[in-house]
């Protein structure tokens, strides 16, 4: 879904579309990186930092490499889940590629 830090349009290997239209993966970009994020600022802000300045700042540092280094990994379970909202709840014109399933296989004549 990433190359790097940039995601990919589509899948090489089925063609499915990740994010079909800008904004698709809003909802679930919030839930999963921006809430936890602000969880995180706050308990720290009100928490540790008050009371252990030193200790706060080594621990915002920590937080923040964390935040950084797992995004590609949120934002790709982000993208899973407008997947799975896609299949549950289906748009006639969303161009999903079938279920291997029900895909027509190449062996078969």
């Amino acid at each position: 879904m990433f190359s790097g830090w940039s995601q990919l349009e589509r899948c090489s290997v089925c063609g499915l579309v990740f994010t079909r239209n800008p904004g698709d993966t809003w909802a679930f970009t919030i839930i999963g990186d921006r809430l936890p994020l602000g969880v995180m600022i706050v308990l720290v802000y009100f928490g540790v930092v008050r009371s252990h300045p030193v200790l706060g700042v080594i621990l915002l540092v920590v937080l923040a490499a964390l935040v950084i280094w797992t995004a590609p990994n949120r934002w790709g379970a982000g993208i899973a889940l407008h997947y799975l909202s896609r299949v549950y709840w289906p748009d006639p014109a969303d161009p999903i590629p079938p279920p291997r399933s029900q895909a027509p296989n190449p062996r078969v004549r």
